[in-house]
């Protein structure tokens, strides 16, 4: 049996791969970001102060919706090949793959986010320092968000399609982070220490990627027994 380590860069490898061969889903979901955030501040008054007020919230909520549908396809297509099943049966722990397969879908998802960070910080007039507090809170709070679309994702159709109404006792889980990653730049923007909240944002990323994956391999187990 190899390692856990090697077992670990090959699922990297393998998601890496998948994830280029279909870019299309990810590009969906930094453009579904992108109209959100355009399109939104054109249904309101031309106000520069009231646009810098909803913005924080605004952004982290086109996250969140990006996010989602960003997961919504994340464990079909292994499921549809059978993949999951030789998971389970495989003898090796599920929860590391998964965590694998959520962390390379993380990292192809933030980044086209930060690059896009001066171009959100143009359209909502921030300034360097919030556009860098901006980019911190991403990377500190979108694990968290991603972790939890995923596991929302195995109860509400990625396997079986059993479980729908979980993913809505899931999505309040959503609510501190939202809450944080926004206040996070409200703070910046009043000129306040941010330093708490990132640390909070970091902490909830941490708890996710630490706990999550055992509970998304635990649901896999459960629905193809069924």
């Amino acid at each position: 049996m190899m390692s856990l380590g090697l077992l670990f860069k090959r699922q990297l490898q393998r998601e890496t791969l998948l994830i280029t061969r279909q870019l299309r889903f990810i590009v969906n979901a930094i453009l579904f970001f992108l109209m959100i955030l355009i399109f939104f501040p054109l249904t309101m008054p031309a106000d520069r102060a009231l646009l810098r007020m909803i913005a924080p919230g605004l952004i982290w909520i086109a996250l969140l919706l990006a996010m989602l549908l960003s997961a919504e396809r994340l464990f079909q297509q292994d499921y549809e090949d059978g993949v999951i099943e030789q998971w389970l049966v495989s003898g090796y722990p599920v929860s590391l793959m998964v965590l694998a397969k959520i962390l390379t879908h993380w990292l192809f998802n933030l980044l086209p986010l930060i690059i896009l960070c001066p171009a959100i910080a143009l359209l909502f007039a921030f300034n360097v320092h919030e556009t860098v507090i901006l980019i911190m809170s991403l990377m500190c709070g979108s694990p968290a968000l991603l972790f939890l679309c995923a596991l929302a994702a195995v109860f509400s159709g990625g396997l079986k399609q059993r479980g729908v109404f979980m993913a809505l006792i899931l999505l309040p889980l959503t609510i501190p982070v939202m809450i944080f990653g926004s206040g996070t730049v409200t703070m910046a923007m009043q000129g306040m220490e941010v330093r708490g909240y990132l640390a909070l944002l970091l902490a909830m990323s941490l708890v996710t990627v630490g706990f999550l994956p055992f509970a998304i391999a635990a649901m896999m187990r459960i629905s193809l027994a069924d």
